[in-house]
């Protein structure tokens, strides 16, 4: 069946799974519909719209159970990139990725378990139910809904499905499947699921947008957020929150016999105390600068905070970890602070706990701790001398080694000043923290490094592809790095006014949204199953690791400036339901999840089926969260609270309370 839409002539197929083939269905075309009656499947498929949407309501009845496929085929263009948000990014940076390692779609070494032509995931999986193709002449979409009413199934409903495959079909599922192979994190990957049904009704959007290549896709996203938002309820206060958060890491994170803040876990619910299984004495990333700077901010709303480690300390002994042969920081610093160490546990002050999961992290220096101390230092209200001139001896030899066209290393050397691996975007949190440096010095030296950055990482977040920020990941597409093109777009806007910020502004945060779920999912286990938590808001962290968690909440004041220079409420929408997605997680404590306190917050949500490899202690059984206590969870929601309470007094941060 061939349909047109807004110019273009797209293929329409509706195929029927039996005995683990797929036949074809002929379709007998009518006005704005078909009819379907083969082998004892029949149906309808009713299609009605406008030039830039088709709607459509496929319902179908069946003499055995079955699952359908309505496939789209898109030919005679160019420069075709696959799309299913925050699990399909193009071939998911394929050329960069080890054997084994998370779905990439590709024709090339097809005997590797994570390679394939076609992949399919249940449709709550992706932030948005769709699946697109862009092409240089703009971005082919189909919709579902995630979820169909079905009398026979379990809950009585069934869970639909997105899928793209090579080269040119996107698709829906009435009634999903993980094909080829269920993908649950990182190199693990378990047999094929569906769900398989005797008929149902689904509903969903075709869309065709022509235009300015892959960036069209945000328009499609822009709809479905419109049509499926529903924003998390909570009880309480965003003050209430962050005094929370504050007093939990005094009273239950902190290791007076470590003398550290920690990571701590329990055994729901055998044993729900929260022993510690890490110490934080990371410099950035997942480490002490993402804790000190919320700690700055909490404490200048509550006057009467005590905490067992300051700021002033965390930033002090990042800063005696400077290395004078590399010009960076020991990337695990703090730990030259740990008292009455477990055995086994890390004593390096160098190498943190990711060191040695990518070729060359061991006994090196990351750019993402790095480039976050050095900002995060920076942007903390009345740094301290040794803070500043710390970070700007960072920036000088990140600028120093800067390759011409804009790029920052990835991966420096400890014991000279070079860069040993330049592949990944993690380099961009240097940029975010240079503007932070010209505006203390006026120094232009630092304002054309970072522009000549934004101009190379620019390019990563319009082709709808970042990758290589987080260094537990093989180089995967992510959302973490653009956190970092976001800010540095936001404060080169705020200092210049120039508008080709605001675009790249605008463009980071178009990126974010592939990844901040735009509905509610149905989580498959507990404890989220059948409970308040709400997904709408929640962002995913890569196509490696399938799960949401608190970090982008971070960028929610600078989706807010966006939203007020260039009068787009849509982007107030997007930072309201990030602050509404963590105040209702934060609300699980105790009660839902079945540990800790409230002000206690793990890092993982699983709105799907990814990612389900924390247990119950007791039976065995799955659960949809890690009964886990991260502190730099916790410190990314100071952050995006703290922030939001002094942005709402009009005294924010990044403007008035910076020396």
């Amino acid at each position: 069946m061939r349909i047109q839409i807004n110019g273009w002539l797209v293929d329409l197929s509706l195929l029927a799974a039996r005995d683990g083939q797929w036949m074809t269905l002929p379709l007998a075309e009518t006005d704005q519909k078909a009819r379907f009656d083969h082998k004892g499947v029949r149906g309808t498929l009713q299609l009605s719209g406008g030039e830039q949407r088709i709607d459509y309501t496929l319902h179908f009845s069946c003499s055995f159970p079955t699952r359908l496929r309505m496939q789209l085929a898109l030919a005679g263009q160019t420069g075709l990139f696959h799309l299913i948000p925050g699990n399909i990014h193009g071939d998911n940076n394929a050329a960069h990725v080890r054997p084994g390692e998370f779905p990439c779609l590709t024709a090339d070494r097809l005997h590797e378990k994570n390679r394939s032509t076609l992949w399919e995931f249940r449709a709550d999986r992706a932030s948005h139910p769709v699946s697109i193709l862009c092409c240089d002449a703009g971005a082919l979409g189909i919709s579902i809904e995630p979820y169909s009413p079905c009398a026979e199934a379990h809950g009585g409903y069934i869970r639909n499905g997105v899928l793209a495959a090579l080269p040119n079909v996107i698709g829906v599922s009435a009634g999903y499947g993980n094909d080829p192979l269920t993908f649950v994190e990182k190199t693990r990957f378990e047999p094929a699921t569906s769900h398989l049904h005797e008929g149902s009704t689904s509903r969903g959007s075709i869309f065709a947008c022509p235009g300015r290549g892959r960036l069209e896709a945000h328009r499609i996203i822009r709809f479905l957020h419109g049509q499926l938002r529903q924003v998390p309820a909570h009880r309480r206060t965003q003050r209430q929150a962050l005094r929370a958060l504050a007093d939990a890491f005094a009273t239950v994170n902190w290791s007076a016999e470590l003398s550290q803040y920690t990571n701590r876990k329990c055994r729901v619910p055998v044993d729900t105390t929260l022993l510690p299984w890490r110490a934080i004495v990371e410099i950035g990333w997942t480490g002490g600068s993402m804790l000190a700077y919320p700690f700055a901010l909490a404490r200048r709303i509550f006057p009467d905070l005590r905490l067992p480690l300051g700021p002033e300390d965390i930033f002090d002994r990042i800063c005696s970890g400077y290395n004078q042969a590399s010009g960076f920081i020991d990337d695990a610093t703090l730990n030259r602070h740990t008292h009455n160490r477990p055995p086994g546990w890390n004593d390096s002050e160098i190498n943190g706990w990711w060191s040695g999961f990518l070729p060359q992290t061991r006994d090196n220096h990351c750019a993402y701790t790095n480039g976050h101390a050095a900002y995060y230092m920076l942007r903390t209200p009345d740094p301290r001398p040794q803070w500043t001139q710390t970070a700007l001896a960072v920036l000088e030899t990140a600028v120093d080694l800067q390759r011409e066209d804009g790029a920052f290393g990835y991966v420096f050397s400890r014991a000279q000043r070079k860069v040993v691996d330049w592949d990944g975007f993690a380099g961009c949190w240097f940029a975010a923290a240079l503007p932070l440096a010209w505006r203390l010095t006026g120094r232009h030296r630092y304002r054309d490094a970072a522009e000549r950055a934004m101009e190379y990482y620019s390019r990563f977040v319009r082709d709808l592809s970042c990758w290589g920020t987080p260094m537990d990941t093989c180089k995967s597409v992510d959302s973490e790095g653009n956190l970092a093109f976001i800010r540095a777009a936001r404060l080169l806007h705020e200092q210049t006014g120039q508008d080709k910020w605001l675009d790249m502004l605008r463009d980071g945060a178009h990126y974010e949204y592939l990844w901040r779920y735009g509905f509610r999912s149905r989580p498959q286990c507990p404890p989220l199953e059948d409970s308040d938590w709400n997904s709408c808001g929640g962002s995913l962290t890569s196509v490696s690791n399938p799960h949401i968690h608190p970090m982008s909440v971070v960028a929610t004041q600078d989706l807010e400036y966006l939203a007020r220079v260039s009068g787009d409420d849509y982007h107030r929408a997007r930072a309201e339901d990030g602050l509404a997605w963590l105040m209702n997680t934060m609300e699980l404590y105790p009660d839902v999840v079945g540990y800790g306190c409230y002000g206690v917050l793990s890092e993982r949500t699983c709105p799907s089926d990814g990612l389900l490899v924390e247990q119950y202690h007791d039976d065995g059984s799955p659960a949809s969260t890690w009964w886990s206590y991260n502190a730099w969870a916790a410190g990314s929601a100071m952050e995006a609270l703290a922030e939001e309470i002094i942005g709402s007094r009009s005294t924010h941060v990044t403007t008035d309370e910076h020396g």
